[in-house]
């Protein structure tokens, strides 16, 4: 049975899904909104997320039968077609069954007509689920059982998590954003995967992993999943200087060591971006300034910056 909370969502998105059917093509609701409506969270954006057996030909054309305000086809290539509809923004992507190179983070796309086909490639199993519209009797369709998942708290990905992170390594670092915002618990077989396969996050754009971080660092409780880059090794790949702050002590405030106070300290802090980061990276240089230290005397600066003006100062 759906949920009552699904209603709104339901009736405002009827239009379009009577259209699809009226084609002959099905239509899915997918994303983090299906996930987030079983939890009972609001969700503030206003992009919907949809996923079809239509081609993107197919979906424009049912789209300019409803009457869309905007219809933008850059995606068209990777099978999104983006619309604007009674104020909403919308990307509807034919099912795909995607193959990787194993260099590269760009799929070959290749469209399916297999809705569990399409969920299998996706990330986690709590994000594998989609509601299918406009069929008179509305149908959860959950193949990996995201739904269990969300209720038992564990992270798990739909296929082999060897596969899904050979697919898109980007997906390793996104689990802890998972993990610290929606208090899941990784399976062993997905940390065991992360740890041999953290090197795999090199091929991933240094953008791509700063928008990831970001997006850790504004989650409420972020100190499950920053503690999760350190002891997988993922964090040694892009912020090496994470996991150098385990073992360097801090005697003058008595911590174990400069990471746990350095992670006590964002935990701690308002969830603003710069505010967060500015926290994670106060005490970063601390190891770094210990060991260059002039006549070796022990020194601290609390910033990069600082770290590398000294550095330079000490060729």
């Amino acid at each position: 049975m759906i949920p009552q909370r699904f209603q709104p969502l339901i009736e405002e998105t009827q239009l379009l899904a009577d259209a699809f059917v009226d084609a002959g093509k099905r239509l899915y609701l997918v994303g983090g909104i299906v996930r987030d409506t079983l939890l009972g969270r609001v969700r503030d954006e206003l992009d919907l997320d949809f996923t079809t057996d239509a081609l993107p030909t197919e979906t424009q054309a049912i789209l300019k039968r409803v009457g869309v305000q905007a219809l933008w086809t850059q995606g068209e290539r990777f099978g999104t077609i983006g619309a604007k509809l009674a104020g909403r923004t919308l990307e509807i992507t034919t099912h795909r069954g995607e193959a990787y190179h194993p260099d590269s983070r760009k799929p070959d796309v290749v469209f399916s007509t297999d809705i569990e086909a399409d969920l299998s490639r996706r990330d986690f199993t709590v994000n594998a689920m989609a509601l299918e519209l406009g069929t008179g009797s509305l149908r959860l369709v959950d193949p990996f059982d995201g739904a269990g998942d969300l209720m038992a708290a564990q992270l798990r990905t739909p296929l082999d998590p060897e596969i899904s992170f050979s697919d898109d390594p980007l997906r390793m670092l996104r689990a802890a954003r998972f993990i610290s915002g929606y208090g899941l618990k990784p399976s062993n077989e997905l940390v065991d995967a992360v740890e041999r396969m953290a090197d795999r996050l090199t091929i991933v754009s240094a953008e791509r992993v700063r928008q990831e971080l970001d997006k850790l660092m504004t989650v409420e409780s972020p100190s499950a999943g920053i503690w999760f880059l350190v002891q997988t090794g993922l964090a040694g790949h892009f912020l090496p200087e994470l996991p150098a702050m385990e073992l360097e002590q801090d005697p003058i405030h008595r911590h174990k060591d400069v990471l746990a106070h350095t992670i006590a300290v964002v935990e701690n802090t308002s969830t603003d971006k710069i505010v967060r980061l500015a926290a994670l990276f106060h005490d970063i240089a601390k190891p770094r300034t210990r060991r260059i230290g002039p006549g070796g005397v022990s020194f601290h600066h609390h910033d990069v910056v600082g770290a590398r003006m000294t550095r330079d100062r000490m060729k």
